[in-house]
């Protein structure tokens, strides 16, 4: 035996006046439909399912939502515009324009920070990379859109603010409370060393600095407008 079984049937039944009709099917569908009401009004605290907005989920600590940009103490944003996390993102959906910042306590800080939910995958990549701890995850889920252009997430939109964290809750981040980690200490707490003038004293006497050797390598190579620059003529 080749142990295929057909299951055809080579001589269909007909079908009855009844079947044909198909009223006594009709009457069984509304049969079932009429019992699971029946049993679901009986049974309303057993359901499987919530009743949602009114009631929501409790997810985890750990939940991927959406992201927020947390700030220093002064309420400037921790990010320092590193481009760490848009090149950890897989989905390629951060966009990042870096400025100086006008504190010298502070390094870079974005101008432009911008995501594109639509293409996130909520995988976190962003938080593990981050060097400042300047982007954790709330356990918000509630984004729905009506254009594209209102998937995308600017500063203003994922700055941290207390009534989305007493909303939703803190979701997915790098350092969790009790769990002997230490955040990486704040850049604005730390002292700035002045230097120690020598440069400013050689500016004043008008002392040429030295010229330090470019080394070999391809990026300390002499441009195109050097190498086409007309020698000195004697």
């Amino acid at each position: 035996m080749s142990g295929v079984i057909d299951v055809s049937s080579r001589h269909p039944e007909k079908l009855t006046f009844l079947q044909r009709l198909y009223v006594p099917e009709i009457l069984r569908g509304m049969g079932v439909t009429f019992r699971h009401l029946v049993r679901n009004l009986t049974n309303y605290r057993g359901l499987p399912t919530i009743q949602y907005p009114e009631q929501k989920r409790n997810y985890s600590g750990r939940f991927r939502g959406k992201h927020i940009l947390k700030t220093r103490q002064d309420g400037s944003l921790k990010c320092v515009a590193c481009y760490m996390c848009q090149q950890a993102c897989p989905a390629e959906c951060i966009t990042i324009v870096a400025g100086e910042h006008p504190k010298i306590a502070y390094e870079k800080y974005p101008v432009v920070f911008d995501i594109d939910m639509m293409r996130c995958v909520f995988c976190g990549f962003c938080v593990d990379a981050c060097p400042k701890d300047a982007i954790w995850m709330t356990r918000n889920y509630e984004m729905a859109f009506f254009t594209r252009e209102d998937a995308v997430y600017s500063i203003d939109r994922l700055r941290e603010t207390p009534e989305e964290i007493q909303t939703h809750g803190y979701g997915y981040r790098p350092y969790y409370p009790g769990d002997g980690t230490t955040p990486p200490a704040d850049a604005s707490r730390l002292p700035v060393l002045p230097g120690g003038g020598e440069r400013d004293r050689l500016r004043r006497e008008s002392v040429p600095l030295v010229e330090r050797d470019r080394g070999p390598g391809p990026l300390n190579a002499p441009s195109q407008a050097e190498r086409s620059a007309p020698g000195p003529s004697f």
